[in-house]
């Protein structure tokens, strides 16, 4: 089958406009492959939201992670926002393609899958369909379901209330914390660490309450940030020390009681996730410690996520190496 001429299949122009954004985010990338990747993904975004606006759907184009200079060079993403709804997906095939990639950090905090032709040499792109859900990283597109049907979805959910994206967002209360700046010496540095909410563990902790895991870590190499995080029950403070070892940088983290309290809650949970959310390593307090400690080794760009959890409480933070 010829998918430039798929039977629900609606035409719409790259606009000069799109593709100047789109060469523009593809120039900032380090490799022609993530080049070419972020190109068709800013491409697909585009045209998406051009149909969505004709529908009079609402969108939210900067909100999403295909719109962070940062999470384009880590992830493979190319979602919209819609507000009340959740994000939607644009995924980009070549033409005469018969399959689609889907990523697995795309598999979740999606309310649709949209499939997209790019067609750079005609400067138009087709909206060949859509799927509700993904299961597999690669998609079929005899499974998709007219572009029609996604408005119908879409009305389904605004009409519910779900806004499955903006919940899962909310409750995890994530920003994305780049972690090779906290590397600069320049006091603009410091500034800037401190107005993202990071601060250092002495201001956190009290010079007097540093733990003695810090006493033979002086190196002039190690950066160290801290962050109060408050739970519904009991608020910690979150440690993050960064070493450079031979190309990669080690990091420890630390989730600490503050001055009010001389032990960790037990129970409490400090984890470390991967971009799918899967838990890599783990330490759970007993009732009895007064930190915790994980340690995790990785390289510039590679992305992860720390989870602090209690009970049913929990916060998780992104960050960036």
């Amino acid at each position: 089958m010829t998918y430039g001429t798929y039977e629900f299949a609606l035409t719409l122009p790259i606009t000069q406009a799109a593709r100047q954004t789109a060469e523009a985010f593809a120039q900032a990338q380090p490799t022609p492959h993530k080049a070419e990747q972020v190109r068709l993904n800013t491409l697909a975004v585009l045209v998406t939201q051009t149909y969505l606006q004709l529908m009079e759907i609402p969108t939210d184009l900067t909100a999403g992670d295909s719109w962070d200079a940062v999470m384009r060079v880590c992830l493979d993403v190319a979602d919209l926002e819609l507000p009340g709804v959740g994000r939607l997906e644009c995924r980009p095939i070549r033409p005469h393609a018969d399959r689609c990639l889907i990523p697995a950090e795309t598999w979740e905090d999606r309310v649709g899958y949209i499939v997209v032709e790019v067609d750079e040499a005609a400067q138009s792109a087709q909206l060949l369909g859509f799927v509700p859900t993904v299961e597999d990283e690669e998609l079929s597109l005899s499974q998709l379901r007219s572009p029609e049907d996604l408005l119908d979805h879409l009305y389904t959910l605004r009409q519910a209330g779900v806004g499955v994206a903006g919940a899962i967002r909310d409750q995890a209360q994530q920003t994305l914390t780049n972690l090779s700046t906290w590397f600069q010496t320049t006091v603009q540095a410091g500034e800037q660490a401190i107005a993202t909410g990071w601060q250092t563990v002495e201001q956190v902790l009290g010079g007097a309450e540093l733990r003695p895991a810090y006493a033979f870590r002086r190196a002039e190499t190690v950066v160290r940030r801290a962050q109060r995080v408050q739970l519904s029950q009991v608020a910690v403070a979150l440690v993050v020390e960064l070493r450079p070892v031979e190309g990669q940088t080690e990091i420890r983290l630390q989730v600490h009681p503050l001055r009010s309290q001389p032990q960790l809650p037990v129970n409490l949970q400090l984890a470390v996730l991967d971009q799918t959310s899967e838990i890599l390593v783990d330490a759970t307090a007993n009732g009895m410690e007064d930190f915790l400690e994980l340690q995790i080794e990785g390289v510039a760009g590679e992305a992860f996520q720390v989870q602090i959890q209690l009970d049913e409480d929990q916060i998780t933070q992104a960050f960036v190496i």
